[in-house]
């Protein structure tokens, strides 16, 4: 068996952590770039736990707040931005967006090329300057993989961008950041969470350690998912986060599937959440794979209380996707993309699109152009 795996640096995490950034930044330098959404900056635990000790310290911060779905302008914007600040290093502070911008501002900080450029096939060979994550919600995982994900404005198609030098220096998880999560984002996080777990546990490129990462995420999203929706307190919220970070680090190294592969140019096209798009198409690729990964779903049933150690392995297997199923429709996820804007004529665009990538490529089972249709199709 032979295996490369890339994490960050470092990984702080629990309750309170985040009273450690301004001490992690002033180690990396002291001219920052803060990333983050238009309003993440505002909301109360964010200003007491971050924002204020870094006023506090003696950190010159520059901000660049960006818009919900970050583009290659938007990284150029923050490129500018940091470089006209001689800035040190880069911190994201968000949901995905923001830690994938961070990620791409400072993976990008010394190159002369658009980021447009990179986009469309140009190689990454610069090296970064220092990037720390701190995310906000629970589910893209951003924090601890080499990828971002943006989009080119002139074709309107989302791509991702990766580079082994792109992973974070520190990466600061304080699930107290996540309690502010409206219900429905909590929803949508946590089924791209969801997503991430499943599919790298199935990946054909999964080994010993992604797994059990991947395993031990699913348990714990199963197990606190729907309570950390409705009630949204402390312990499941705490776990939720875990289990995102547990994710996001098994996606890293055995990769995602058929549910990412058609998630990116269906969301980019309608410009839906990516959360929300992989949690409709997330019953019809289990059902797709279930032939494949039979005994996989199973191993996920019983690790998470699903199903009982003495059910078979069909049984346990089918208990699994049926509790995802019910799951979605009670977080009030819509059964088909048709209730979100899907449209027939567009479906060829979206299979065309996704051949080719490397989340395809990792799906446990083989899908043809037909098969991506035939799922597309189910979930008009």
């Amino acid at each position: 068996m032979l295996f490369d795996i890339l994490t960050p640096e470092r990984i702080l995490f629990g309750p309170g952590t985040s009273f450690r950034i301004p001490a992690e930044l002033e180690r990396l330098g002291k001219r920052v770039l803060l990333v983050s959404g238009q309003n993440t900056l505002q909301l109360p635990e964010n200003l007491d736990r971050v924002i204020n000790p870094l006023k506090s310290s003696n950190l010159a911060i520059h901000y660049h707040r960006i818009d919900p779905e970050p583009s290659a302008g938007t990284v150029d914007r923050g490129r500018e931005l940091a470089r006209s600040n001689n800035v040190d290093l880069v911190v994201g502070i968000g949901g995905g967006s923001a830690l994938d911008t961070a990620k791409a501002v400072a993976g990008l900080f010394h190159s002369e090329e658009p980021t447009s450029a990179y986009l469309r096939g140009r190689e990454v060979d610069v090296t970064p300057i220092p990037w720390v994550a701190v995310p906000t919600t629970a589910g893209s995982g951003s924090e601890v993989t080499r990828n971002a994900v943006l989009i080119d404005q002139e074709n309107g198609k989302k791509s991702s961008l990766r580079h082994e030098s792109w992973m974070a220096r520190v990466v600061v998880v304080d699930p107290i950041l996540t309690m502010s999560m409206p219900r429905q984002l909590t929803a949508w996080t946590g089924l791209d969470a969801l997503t991430h777990a499943i599919e790298a546990y199935t990946s054909r490129w999964v080994v010993a350690p992604s797994a059990a990462l991947a395993a031990e995420a699913v348990r714990l999203i199963v197990q606190n998912f729907f309570s950390a929706y409705t009630t949204g307190r402390k312990e499941p919220r705490e776990k939720m986060a875990l289990g995102s970070l547990m994710a996001g680090m098994a996606l890293n190294t055995a990769g995602a599937g058929l549910v990412y592969a058609l998630a990116h140019p269906v969301g980019s096209r309608y410009n839906l959440p990516h959360g929300l798009v992989c949690g409709v198409l997330l019953p019809y690729a289990l059902e797709f794979n279930m032939a494949i990964s039979v005994d996989h779903y199973a191993e996920l049933g019983y690790r998470s209380g699903i199903a009982r150690r003495n059910a078979s392995v069909e049984e346990a297997a089918e208990k699994f996707v049926l509790y995802v199923r019910k799951l979605v429709e009670k977080l009030g996820v819509p059964a088909t993309l048709g209730e979100q804007g899907l449209r027939r004529e567009d479906i060829q665009g979206f299979v065309e699109a996704s051949k080719g990538g490397s989340s395809l490529s990792a799906n446990v089972r083989k899908a043809t152009l037909d098969d991506l249709t035939s799922i597309l199709e189910r979930a008009l």
